[in-house]
């Protein structure tokens, strides 16, 4: 066996299991808080499920697992990304992983005031929201610089948490149904039929509910077996969560008229409908928002946590500023989380000025991290390709099954749905243009990635001064 195979096939005690790294694809990507906006579309949503399944999180699963058992390095997109196109992409791609995940965290905080809010029929000021949120992603940071094994636990406990969850979601439904009520929506042959109409707007949305497949490889160096693991999570990981997916929708569109659903309350919206107003269904229900409360805490934790390792392992390269390879004596990446936590506030203060709903401020947010989260995914179908075409000489314990040109092909396809949907998030054809939200979504896309371009270019020129190489 070669030097470079060893990585790939090396136990390492104490390390991730295939469990663990279940727990935190599960958690990173089962996303309970966008299962409303999915369901929105009615039952066509199941079949639009399977449809992108099929075209992209499962051929992008699949990539992922081949990349992170061929390179078990720590860093995910960044790692190979930079292999594949040097130094320079590797930084900027790092940089836009770690930089919408930080304003993405104030739209977390901002979705766990609003649900607590509505779970405990509570009213609380803006401003007091404002400091609320702050507090949360503060703690958020707080807790992601704990010990790896105690964050490994609370992302265990999180997915755990998402499966009661869309259990009870399923319960809700069955008991709505055995009370004697009709579906809350057709569900005719035909209303499964895939058609655009009013859907396009959430489409999105059901894209983003299959991004964080390349989590589990965030931190692959430590998998026990990264050459078994990775592939075997990644797989698991496709065919559980799309079904987790489909079950969840179909059981919201069962209890509640799709003109209803609100996108940030249609899960305990969809409980009470179920469960009813007994006093007994009243507690059940104020104990899975409580429970949907930790989840969506849990939840923006692991991104947090995952994106400031891969900024972490940047910096140690010197492709961004110093600070964000500061290190806990834990090993936790506390430099790049106290930026975020940073960031995240900024962003929560600047959208406390937006006029308009909670739902209005939540999505224009979405969209905008949505859009620079979707970059990397792009860029990284292309590192595979590359790698695949020009590096023949590492071991790649697992490759994409089929042909070559299936690979290609699949890889091609994932990019037209990535290039398609950062098209719907500024703008969605045969609506019309809403020019605040809009425009707060532009400019905050253009700020991040301008000041991504001259923080990165300036630590690739300071590393050059000191005599590394760099390759662009």
């Amino acid at each position: 066996m070669s030097k470079k195979s060893k990585p790939a096939t090396l136990e390492k005690k104490g390390g991730l299991s295939q469990f663990d790294m279940l727990c935190s694809l599960i958690t990173a990507i089962f996303f309970v808080d966008t299962i409303a906006s999915v369901a929105t579309m009615g039952v066509a949503a199941i079949t639009w499920t399977v449809i992108v399944a099929a075209i992209f999180f499962f051929p992008g699963s699949l990539t992922v697992a081949e990349l992170g058992s061929a390179y078990p390095d720590n860093g995910g997109f960044y790692s190979w990304i930079k292999r594949a196109f040097g130094e320079l992409w590797g930084a900027r791609i790092s940089w836009i992983y770690w930089a919408c995940n930080a304003i993405w965290i104030s739209s977390v905080a901002t979705l766990i005031v609003n649900v607590f809010c509505q779970v405990f029929y509570i009213e609380i000021a803006p401003l007091a929201k404002t400091l609320v949120n702050i507090c949360i992603i503060w703690f958020m940071v707080f807790v992601a610089t704990r010990p790896m094994q105690s964050s490994q636990k609370i992302t265990n406990f999180s997915a755990i948490a998402k499966f009661v969850l869309g259990g009870f979601l399923v319960l809700a439904a069955v008991i709505f149904l055995a009370k004697g009520n009709g579906f809350s929506n057709s569900i005719a042959a035909s209303s499964f039929k895939p058609t655009f109409g009013a859907a396009i707007v959430f489409i999105p949305a059901l894209i983003y509910n299959f991004l964080g497949f390349e989590v589990s490889c965030s931190a692959a160096a430590e998998a026990k077996n990264p050459g078994r693991d990775v592939p075997r999570a990644a797989m698991k990981n496709c065919l559980l969560v799309s079904g987790l997916y489909i079950v969840a929708v179909f059981a919201m569109i069962t209890v509640l008229p799709i003109e209803n659903i609100s996108i940030l309350r249609g899960l305990v919206d969809a409980y009470r409908a179920g469960f009813g107003d007994s006093v007994a269904a009243t507690i059940l229900t104020y104990g899975l928002g409580v429970i949907f409360i930790i989840v969506l805490f849990c939840q923006g934790m692991m991104w947090l946590l995952s994106t400031c390792r891969v900024s972490k392992e940047t910096a140690l390269t010197g492709e961004l500023p110093a600070f964000f390879a500061k290190e806990h004596k834990n090993g936790s990446p506390v430099g790049s989380l106290i930026i975020a936590g940073c960031i995240a506030t900024a962003m929560t203060l600047a959208s406390s000025l937006l006029a308009g709903s909670a739902e209005t401020v939540f999505w224009s947010i979405f969209s905008c991290t949505s859009f620079l989260l979707l970059i990397p995914y792009l860029i990284n179908f292309e590192a595979y390709l590359k790698l695949k075409r020009t590096d023949k000489t590492t071991p790649r314990p697992y490759t994409f099954p089929g042909p070559s040109w299936l690979a290609v092909l699949f890889a091609r396809i994932g990019e037209l749905v990535i290039v398609a949907t950062m098209f719907l998030f500024i703008w969605v054809p045969g609506t019309d243009f809403d020019v605040q939200s809009g425009s707060f979504v532009l400019i905050g896309i253009l700020v991040t990635l301008g000041v991504g371009e001259v923080i990165v270019r300036k630590c690739i020129k300071n590393k050059q001064k000191a005599g590394g190489q760099i390759n662009q």
